[in-house]
């Protein structure tokens, strides 16, 4: 299939290192941002956003898709034969900084059960 000039980025990462506000950026520079889009919705979307004038896209992905993880290669695949580049932003942080941003809200999170 032909590539267009729509560019996918998909960020994810650990829980607490900074999705939120990497999406907020990519926001900030004009692009059409969408946080915990389903993965079961990610076809449907780039059929969707291929007829758009948008032509930079951010998508936010995070544990909460559960054992649907696992479809998040094949997914990709699928957006690069459609046309799209697509790009995949992972974030981490130390244990201590995600410890530290959850501690400042009222969740704990999952890596403070192993501490």
């Amino acid at each position: 299939m032909k590539k267009t000039d729509k560019k996918i980025f998909i960020i994810t990462g650990l829980s607490g290192a900074g999705k939120t506000k990497a999406l907020q950026t990519f926001g900030d520079f004009g692009f059409y941002c969408v946080d915990n889009l389903p993965l079961a919705l990610f076809e449907d979307f780039s059929k969707h956003i291929k007829n758009r004038e948008e032509e930079n896209i951010a998508l936010g992905v995070d544990i909460r898709e559960g054992k649907d993880l696992k479809t998040l290669p094949r997914i990709v695949k699928d957006l690069k034969k459609s046309g799209f580049y697509t790009y995949i932003i992972f974030l981490n942080a130390s244990d201590s900084k995600l410890v530290q941003r959850f501690s400042e809200t009222k969740h704990k999170h999952p890596i403070q059960k192993s501490l």
